[in-house]
C-alpha cells in the first residue's frame, strides 16, 4: 500500500514544502516591509505632535494660562495615546510629567536638546522591553517660560506591532489550511491516473491484455494513458496470433510425423507391398521435407527477430537464378497441376548486386505461396525484366486479398487464410521475404484484386561492371 502512494506522498510533500517556504518568504519579507511602514508613520506622527504640543504650550502661555491648566489640558489631550512627555527647565532639572507611564529618559538626550539650537531628535530601538520613539525638542519663547525642553517617549508600537502579528499568524493558518487541502485534493487527483495505469499495466502483465486505461485527460498523462492502452491492444493481437501460430505449427508438424510414423510402423510389421514401398517412401520424403521447410522458416524468424539474419552481396546472374528456381520446384508444381510460366523478354543477362541465397528464398517463398492459394489448371507466371533496376514479378490468378488486409500480410504469424482462403499456412513466408527485402533496401509492391488475383513486385539494383561490359560487347 506504500510503494502505491509513493508518487502521491512525493508529490504531496513537495506541495507542501513548497508552500511553507513561500509562507516564510512571504513573513518574513512582510514583517520587515510592514515593520519598517509602522515606524516610519509612527516617527513621523509623533514629530507632528511634539511640534504641535510645543506650540500649544507657547500659545497657552502667551494667552495668560497657568501650569496647572496647561498640564491638565495636555493630560486629556493625550489620554489613551500610549504616549508620555517630560519637560524640563534650562538646566536640565524634570519640572513635571505628563502621562501615566513612567520611563527613565537619559539624561545625555536632554542635554543636547538644550545645547543646540534647532530641535533634536533621537530614536532608540528597544527601551525597557519595548519598541519605543523618543522625540525631543527645544521650548525657545522667552525668559518667562521655564520650560526649555520636552521630550516625548511613545511606547503603542508594541502594541501594534503584536497585533499585527497575531492578526498574520491567524491568516497564515487559515491560508496554509486551506491551500493544504486543496493540494492534498490535488496530488490525489495527479496520482489517480498513476494508479490507474498501475492497475492495468498489472492485468495486463499478467495476460489480460482486455483491460484499458479509463483516462479522458489531453496532457502528457492521457498520452501515457493512450500508449498503454495501444500496447494492451497490440499484445492483444500478437498473442491472437501467437495462439494461430501455436495451433498451426503444431498442426503442420504433428500431421507429417503422424503420417511418418504409420508408415514407418507398417514397414516393420511388413503390411506394405513390396510393389508400393517406394511410394510411400515418396510420401514420407516429401512429408520430411515439409518440416525441414518448417523448422528453416522458424529459424529464420528467429535470426531476423534476434537481429543475426546476415545478408552478403555479390554479383550475380540473375537470369539463371530464377529459371534454376522455377525448374527446381517443378515436381510441385506437377502435383498439385498448377502451370507456371516463365516469361522474360531480355536478349541480355541480367547481373545483380545482392545476395543470391537470400533472393533464391525469397523466390521461393513467394512462389510457393502463389502456387498454395491457385487452383487446379491455373497458372503462375514469374516475370523477369530489366528497367533502371532488375524487376521481378510473380503473379497468380486466385482469390486475390482484400485492400484492408494488405498491411497485414507481412506481419509475422499472420495466416494467409485471414487475408486469402481458408487453406493452411504458418504466416512466415512472407514476413521472411520483407525482412530479407528490407535487409536489401528494397521494397516489395503487391497489386491484387479479389477475384483476380495477385502480383507481388520487388527490384533489385544493377551490377554497374557488368552493365558496362555488356555495353561494351
Amino acid at each position: 500500500m506504500i510503494r502505491r502512494k509513493r508518487v502521491f506522498w512525493k508529490l504531496l510533500i513537495t506541495y507542501i514544502l513548497i508552500l511553507f517556504v513561500s509562507f516564510f518568504v512571504f513573513a518574513i519579507a512582510s514583517h520587515l516591509l510592514f515593520l519598517n511602514d509602522l515606524i516610519n508613520k509612527h516617527r513621523s506622527a509623533d514629530r507632528n505632535q511634539l511640534n504641535t504640543v510645543v506650540q500649544y504650550i507657547q500659545k497657552s502661555y502667551d494667552n495668560g494660562w497657568s501650569r496647572e491648566i496647561i498640564i491638565s489640558s495636555l493630560e486629556l489631550s493625550i489620554a489613551k495615546q500610549d504616549k508620555a512627555f517630560y519637560l524640563y527647565d534650562e538646566s536640565g532639572t524634570l519640572l513635571y510629567q505628563i502621562g501615566d507611564a513612567s520611563f527613565n529618559v537619559d539624561r545625555e538626550i536632554v542635554r543636547e536638546v538644550l545645547k543646540e539650537k534647532q530641535p533634536t531628535r533621537k530614536m532608540s530601538g528597544e527601551y525597557d522591553d519595548q519598541h519605543i520613539f523618543i522625540a525631543a525638542s527645544q521650548i525657545d519663547k522667552d525668559a518667562s517660560v521655564e520650560e526649555k525642553a520636552i521630550v516625548m517617549v511613545s511606547y503603542g508600537l508594541e502594541r501594534e506591532f503584536n497585533q499585527m502579528k497575531y492578526l498574520f499568524v491567524l491568516a497564515s493558518i487559515i491560508s496554509i489550511a486551506i491551500t493544504g487541502l486543496f493540494t492534498y485534493y490535488l496530488s490525489k487527483r495527479i496520482t489517480t491516473p498513476l494508479r490507474e495505469m498501475n492497475r492495468v499495466a498489472l492485468h495486463i502483465a499478467r495476460g489480460q491484455f482486455d483491460q484499458r486505461v479509463k483516462i479522458k485527460t489531453r496532457d502528457e498523462l492521457g498520452e501515457l494513458g493512450e500508449t498503454i492502452n495501444y500496447m494492451a491492444q497490440e499484445l492483444d493481437s500478437l498473442d491472437q496470433m501467437r495462439k494461430d501460430f501455436v495451433a498451426n505449427v503444431s498442426h503442420d508438424l504433428r500431421s507429417p510425423l503422424t503420417s511418418i510414423h504409420g508408415f514407418v510402423r507398417a514397414f516393420l510389421d511388413d503390411t506394405i507391398p513390396h510393389e508400393r514401398e517406394r511410394h510411400y517412401f515418396t510420401i514420407m520424403k516429401e512429408q520430411t521435407e515439409r518440416m525441414i521447410k518448417l523448422v528453416n522458416d522458424l529459424l529464420d524468424m528467429a535470426q531476423i527477430e534476434a537481429g543475426q539474419l546476415e545478408i552478403r552481396h555479390v554479383i550475380f546472374n540473375l537470369s539463371e537464378l530464377v529459371p534454376q528456381v522455377v525448374a527446381r520446384m517443378e515436381p510441385e508444381f506437377v502435383k498439385k497441376q498448377i502451370n507456371v510460366e516463365l516469361i522474360s523478354e531480355e536478349a541480355q543477362d541480367i547481373h545483380v548486386f545482392a545476395d543470391p541465397d537470400r533472393i533464391d528464398q525469397v523466390i521461393v517463398n513467394l512462389i510457393q505461396n502463389a502456387v498454395q492459394f491457385s487452383s487446379p489448371e491455373s497458372s503462375v507466371e514469374v516475370i523477369l525484366k530489366k528497367e533502371e533496376q532488375a524487376v521481378v514479378s510473380i503473379r497468380d490468378y486466385g482469390p486475390g486479398i482484400m485492400q484492408e488486409d494488405i498491411e497485414s500480410i507481412w506481419e509475422r504469424f499472420y495466416k494467409a487464410d485471414r487475408a486469402r482462403t481458408k487453406k493452411t499456412g504458418t504466416g512466415l513466408g512472407l514476413s521472411i521475404v520483407k525482412h530479407i527485402l528490407d535487409l536489401h533496401q528494397t521494397d516489395i509492391q503487391v497489386d491484387s484484386k479479389v477475384g483476380r488475383g495477385t502480383a507481388f513486385t520487388f527490384t533489385l539494383p544493377i551490377a554497374q561492371n557488368k552493365s558496362k561490359k555488356h555495353e561494351k560487347e
